[in-house]
């Protein structure tokens, strides 16, 4: 094919690609952009698709990963700070940003989230998901309620 940046960007060592109107799944093991001047030849052997993720039919590399969408309106983004889509078993930092004076950060009862810290000037909280499976769970600041979702390990 021809030596152009798209391609030479795309086609990296261990990267998964489908010809057009196959079914077969490639994955690269070498490049060569040397020995042909201006053409890229691509050194691939044949890879398992990945039926949850690749689009087969159309002939496209994670082409059914759907992004998550954001819970959260801006409002609530911008008052209590931090991640809204999290790991299992990793500790994660909020800042509240609003007045202090008037809440206190809290977990719903019935999930395996717990706050690990609060600073003393109460703007910031440290939580942590301790179970290993999924989930979701509402970090409240007085009135103001950030959902959080917890995403698979895997």
């Amino acid at each position: 094919m021809p030596k152009t940046d798209e391609a030479v960007n795309y086609f990296k060592r261990y990267n998964k690609f489908y010809l057009q109107g196959d079914h077969i799944c490639w994955r690269v093991e070498a490049t060569d952009w040397i020995s042909t001047p201006g053409i890229l030849e691509v050194i691939a052997v044949e890879y398992y698709a990945n039926e949850s993720e690749d689009n087969i039919e159309e002939s496209l590399v994670g082409g059914l990963i759907v992004e998550p969408t954001n819970p959260n309106d801006e409002t609530i983004n911008e008052m209590i700070v931090g991640e809204t889509f999290i790991k299992a078993k990793k500790t994660y930092e909020y800042i509240f940003n609003g007045d202090v004076l008037q809440g206190e950060w809290s977990i719903g009862s019935k999930c395996p989230a717990h706050i690990v810290e609060i600073s003393d000037d109460k703007t910031k909280v440290r939580i942590k998901w301790d179970s290993t499976y999924s989930g979701q769970f509402d970090l409240s600041f007085g009135n103001y309620r950030k959902t959080i979702v917890v995403e698979s390990l895997f």
